[in-house]
């Protein structure tokens, strides 16, 4: 998984409200660190609004945490508008899952905006869609 592409979508999605706040700001800051970039280097990347096309990781694990990235950032200013569902099922889709899967993932993400979300409820929401 390429971190400056995961983390260039995840600019796109923090600014596709056209509203960035604080709390992108440090969600963004903690990812970065997560992924092993540095302050700097993302600080710059928010600022220059950088943008890399996304190279899909052909392991799942990859591409659950990306879209698990994607859905607590759309969530953590605790407003989920249609801009950012769209882009998170535009890169869902990408990553190879189902539309109804985003969906249900992205209620679980509504229905807690002002809360923890439990795990239990992201782990239910992929049983259900598993062969």
């Amino acid at each position: 998984m390429n971190s400056e592409e995961l983390f260039s979508a995840l600019i796109q999605l923090s600014k596709a409200d056209n509203y960035f706040d604080q709390f992108e700001f440090s969600y963004l800051l903690k990812v970065g660190s997560h992924l092993g970039l540095e302050d700097v280097l993302v600080e710059s990347m928010i600022k220059q609004n950088t943008k890399l096309p996304l190279t899909i990781p052909k392991d799942e694990k990859d591409r659950m945490t990306i879209l698990y990235y994607m859905l607590f950032l759309m969530k953590i200013d605790n407003i989920i508008n249609e801009e950012e569902i769209e882009l998170v099922h535009h890169y869902g889709f990408k990553l190879g899952f189902s539309y109804n899967m985003i969906s249900d993932f992205i209620v679980v993400m509504e229905r807690n905006k002002f809360k923890s979300v439990d795990q239990n409820e992201l782990i239910e929401v992929i049983r259900r869609y598993q062969n």
